[in-house]
Formats: C-alpha cells, structure tokens, sequence
C-alpha cells in the first residue's frame, strides 16, 4: 500500500522527485498550510509542514493514519508534542537547514544599522542627498554578545570573529568546553549586556526565554547597545523594545520575528525609531529551501523504509529536559 504524504507548505521541486523515486508513496499537496483539506489530513500517513501549519490536538484527533510528523524548521512551538507522544506520532525536524540563512540574516541587520543603509536607501528615492545625518559605526574591534550558543549563534559568533570583533556569550546550557573551543567569553546575562556593543538573540521559545530580556537589564546599561532579534519575538515584549528605543538605552535595532505574526497594523513598533524590520525571513532562501526539503525527504524515506529517525522531537537536548521537569 502506498503511504500518503501531505505537503502543507513550500518544498522543492527536487525533493519532492527524490520522494517519489524511492519507493511506495503518494505525495498530495494542501491548497494553504492554514486550509488542510479533512479528507487528506484523515488518510495521511506522514505531514511535511512548515511554521505556518499549526500542528493541534484537534487536528491530531482527525489525522488517525498518521504516522509521521517532519517540519522543515528549527523551531518547533507550532506543534503539540504531548498530543504527537499521546497518539504515537513520531516528530522530526531539520534544525540544521537554517544555520547559514539564519546567521546571514542577523549580520544583514548588523551591517544596515551600522552603515546606515536603509534611511540612506529611503533618502535617495525621495529625491535627497543628505550625508551628515547619516554616520555609522565600524563594527571591528568592538563587543559582540551572543545570547544562546546553539547551531545559529554559534555560526553567528564565528562572523563576528572575522569581522574582527571580541565575543562574549551567555548559555546555561552549554559546557566550559564549548566555549573554550570556540575562544568566547562566558558571561552571565547582565554582563553580556554591560560588556557587549552588539547583541544578537538565539534562543528557543520556552516558558524560561519568555520576556528574557527584562526592562532592569535594558535600562541599567552603561551604555547604549545595538540589540538584533532573529529568534522569537516573545524574549523581549514589544513594549519595552519601544521603550529602550525611546529613551535610547539601544543605539538601534533589528527584529525579524513577532509575538504575533503577521505584525498587527495597530503594533507600536511600526513607529519604534531607529528600529529595522522584517517579516520572519530568517529561512527564507534557496539554499535553506532546498537543504530543509531534502533533508525532510531523507528523513521520511529513512522513517518508512526502516524506522531510522533523527532530529526526533520532543529534543533530548539538556535545554529541553531541564524545561520539561
């Protein structure tokens, strides 16, 4: 019998050849990964998803073929892993696809609010050459914080060091050993903040990240810092990244992911000052589609054929069982 496998969202056009080269199987495609149509999802045997695509017990109750679970993510706060474990669902995800994507986006917004690239791009297509208000900063030779040293901070801290930049990072979760072998600083979080000119966020969603980035860590600072966000919008709430920005406790800053995504039209963020913005874009390139797609079609073919999985959820990682007890 051929396993159906639903595609919910975007996927190579390569990996999805590869899928049927290799064996049994019967590969669909939803219309919208927010409109799953019943009939799919109740004779499924495996789902490819992405972020968009809400992983529900209710949905779960539907999907009784189901076997298989892989997002082509890093994160994984859109499914319901108790539910998944509950009805015997194995979860997988590729949280290596993104590295590069994720780490290039970070240095994109390092190197727009440090050269001022943006307001002198909108400056030029409103038909004006104003210079002076436009002075940057060289990044060489300063501070760069890294809070979380996982696989994107981790690459993250390896660009700053070529761009010449001392690094210091906070991780609870990592050993001495990690952060020797790499010729970082371990710091604590405040003094990550005191220490560092630039910060960059690469943490997980968790109850524990929730709201990290308090307001006594952003206003008690002995100076003002750049502060880029790739991660999840909830470690720093919205109204305090206003604040900080308003009363200038940052220089600037960069946010590519939001609490609540879409941005709602109404989110004081839109008139933040000196903040640069994009729609959650970390993954968004060719390479990353098309690492993330095939890695998830090894995955299924592996799962199917012999019941190897890899990169299982929930994670074994230490983060995630100190969380979880």
């Amino acid at each position: 019998m051929k396993k159906k496998i639903l595609i919910t969202d975007r996927f190579s056009f390569e990996s999805q050849l590869y899928l049927e080269r290799q064996g049994p199987f019967e590969i669909l495609k939803a219309p919208h990964p927010l409109d799953l149509p019943l009939e799919s999802i109740v004779n499924c045997h495996a789902l490819l998803i992405r972020s968009k695509t809400q992983i529900s017990k209710e949905l779960l109750e539907k999907a009784r073929n189901l076997q298989v679970i892989v997002s082509m993510t890093s994160g994984f706060d859109h499914i319901d892993l108790p539910s998944c474990q509950k009805w015997g669902i194995t979860v997988m995800h590729t949280p290596w696809a993104h590295r590069e994507s994720a780490a290039q986006l970070t240095w994109s917004m390092v190197m727009a609010l440090a050269t001022q690239v943006v307001p002198a791009h909108v400056q030029i297509q409103n038909h004006q050459w104003a210079r002076d208000p436009l002075t940057g900063f060289e990044v060489s030779g300063r501070t760069y914080g890294v809070i979380g040293l996982g696989r994107i901070g981790t690459r993250v801290a390896e660009i700053a060091k070529a761009f010449g930049l001392k690094v210091v990072a906070f991780d609870p979760h990592q050993d001495r050993e990690t952060f020797e072998s790499r010729g970082i600083e371990r710091l604590g979080l405040e003094e990550v903040f005191h220490q560092a000119d630039i910060i960059s966020l690469h943490v997980p969603k968790t109850a524990q990240t929730q709201n990290l980035i308090h307001r006594h860590i952003l206003s008690d600072l002995p100076k003002p810092v750049v502060l880029i966000n790739t991660c999840r919008g909830s470690v720093i709430s919205e109204e305090l990244l206003c604040e900080a920005l308003e009363k200038k406790w940052l220089v600037s800053a960069a946010q590519d992911v939001f609490d609540t995504e879409p941005l709602p039209l109404e989110s004081a963020l839109r008139k933040a000052p000196r903040l640069l913005m994009t729609p959650h874009i970390g993954s968004n390139t060719e390479e990353a589609l098309e690492k993330a797609s095939q890695m998830a079609a090894e995955k299924l073919k592996h799962f199917f054929e012999s019941g190897v999985t890899s990169d299982t959820l929930p994670p074994k990682a230490a983060w995630y069982q100190e969380i979880s007890t």
